[in-house]
């Protein structure tokens, strides 16, 4: 068995990083929570997001379906709302036959990726034909039984419920992400770009491309790939952390644990290897079913030695990441354009999540960067009157 990947799928995983990098660049901070998403779609798995309105959870889909081409969903569940807002209305002509069918054309069953906010305000019509429909695919329209296209199914919400009814169909939501307002030292640079959104927004919506970025066909393929990553390298691992959440009592279904392992070989796959390392199991920190076992997932990996993975496009090498912040500090005050200046604090925000996440104990690190941002901000402020 070849330890290198097919050169074709590495053309195609390369691509990929490409088009999430270019996703990344319209948000701050979001990175993680871009890599999240194109997990999901790698193993067709679904997502919790927790967290409040307004942290960018609807622009990210947005743009990664768009990415995709993708027939996309998206809708707001109310206690009021009715299976018929998701999955159809009666199909009149087959109505007046005698059958009992929904005009599914445009709505969830029909969907590749579909965003549910205030998921667990579904009736428990809604999230039982839910369950079935992420679960299985299918959709049962009257007499028949159609199959869905769905690719991964993303629930908003803004904590996890403790209603024992939902657990079922929480557990059913293999990744977990929080996602959390930007930092203080970031709030600049989500002026900028959201005011650089604001105005494209109001010239007129965007053409869309001949083709789309990275086709679903190419997804799917990508899908097939995740299959074929060699796990062996840390299956002695992955069954002592195993056992270190159930001695730490953390709440880790059998369900969830072999789930575990697609999400393993995915992580492996985006960052272009055929077979898994121990990094590529920090995927776990992001598979907890209860809010409470976050935390302590997270300490067993540190006590196995499990780091993250260095994401695409990122700086995680600190002898680098200084040499490239002293590097920035003398290109603030020579930068010519207000393009170069944005990109310039989108570099900085990317570094700046960077060290939150990996070496969230070097404060002189956070420190340097926001005063960097700080002195861009007053750059544009000076000279960019915009």
């Amino acid at each position: 068995m070849t330890t290198e990947l097919d050169p074709e799928v590495r053309k195609l995983v390369l691509a990929f990083n490409m088009q999430l990098r270019r996703i990344k660049d319209h948000f701050v901070e979001r990175d993680a929570a871009v890599d999240i998403v194109a997990l999901a779609a790698l193993c067709r798995e679904h997502v919790l997001l927790i967290g409040p309105p307004g942290t960018a959870k609807t622009g990210v889909l947005e743009r990664f379906s768009a990415m995709l081409r993708a027939k996309y969903f998206r809708y707001l569940l109310t206690k009021f709302t009715e299976p018929d807002e998701l999955f159809g209305t009666i199909h009149v002509p087959s109505f007046h036959k005698g059958d009992l069918v929904l005009n599914t054309e445009g709505m969830l069953p029909k969907a590749h990726i579909a965003f549910l906010d205030e998921v667990f305000n579904g009736s428990s019509a809604i999230l039982n034909t839910l369950l079935t429909l992420i679960n299985e695919r299918h959709f049962q329209n009257g007499p028949l039984q159609e199959d869905a296209p769905l690719i991964s199914l993303f629930g908003a919400a803004n904590d996890i419920p403790d209603d024992p009814m939902l657990r079922a169909f929480c557990d059913r939501f293999l990744f977990r992400y929080t996602v959390r307002p930007v930092s203080e030292e970031a709030i600049g640079t989500v002026l900028d770009l959201g005011w650089a959104h604001e105005q494209a927004a109001l010239e007129g919506p965007a053409e869309l491309p001949d083709r789309p970025d990275f086709p679903l066909g190419s997804l799917e393929r990508l899908q097939h790939a995740v299959a074929a990553v060699d796990l062996q390298p840390v299956r002695y691992q992955l069954i002592s952390i195993l056992r270190a959440f159930r001695a730490g009592e953390v709440v880790f279904s059998d369900r969830r644990a072999v789930k575990a392992q697609k999400a393993i070989a995915a992580t492996a796959l985006l960052h272009a290897r055929k077979r898994a390392e121990p990094e590529d199991l920090s995927v776990l920190a992001h598979l907890w079913a209860l809010p409470g076992d976050e935390q302590t997932i997270s300490q067993i990996l540190r006590d196995h030695d499990v780091r993250e993975p260095e994401r695409a496009g990122s700086v995680t090498d600190l002898t680098e990441l200084q040499a490239l912040l002293a590097k920035t500090e003398n290109e603030i005050e020579g930068v010519e354009s207000l393009e170069e200046l944005r990109e310039l604090q989108r570099r900085l925000s990317r570094w700046l999540a960077d060290v939150r996440d990996f070496h969230s104990d070097r404060a002189d690190l956070l420190e340097t960067i926001g005063r960097l941002q700080a002195a861009a901000l007053q750059q544009r402020q000076q000279r960019f009157q915009d």
